[in-house]
């Protein structure tokens, strides 16, 4: 923060006129949890179709 009695104001200024654009950042709590992907993702757009072997290979490795 500036320490110079004529940067304050300037700085209070600019600051509070960021916040109108910018808003609030939603706290955590607040965010809805991630359920897969977007409702226009072509994954869900796409109908459902067995995993490859690499697929099979990756899911493998991520799950464990």
């Amino acid at each position: 923060m500036p320490r110079s009695p004529f940067l304050r104001p300037v700085y209070e200024a600019l600051s509070a006129f960021g916040w109108l654009f910018i808003g609030p950042v939603p706290l955590p709590e607040r965010r809805q949890p991630l359920t897969g992907p977007a409702p226009l993702h072509p994954e869900r757009l796409c109908p459902q179709r067995p995993l490859t072997a690499a697929e099979h290979a990756l899911d493998r490795q991520l799950t464990g």
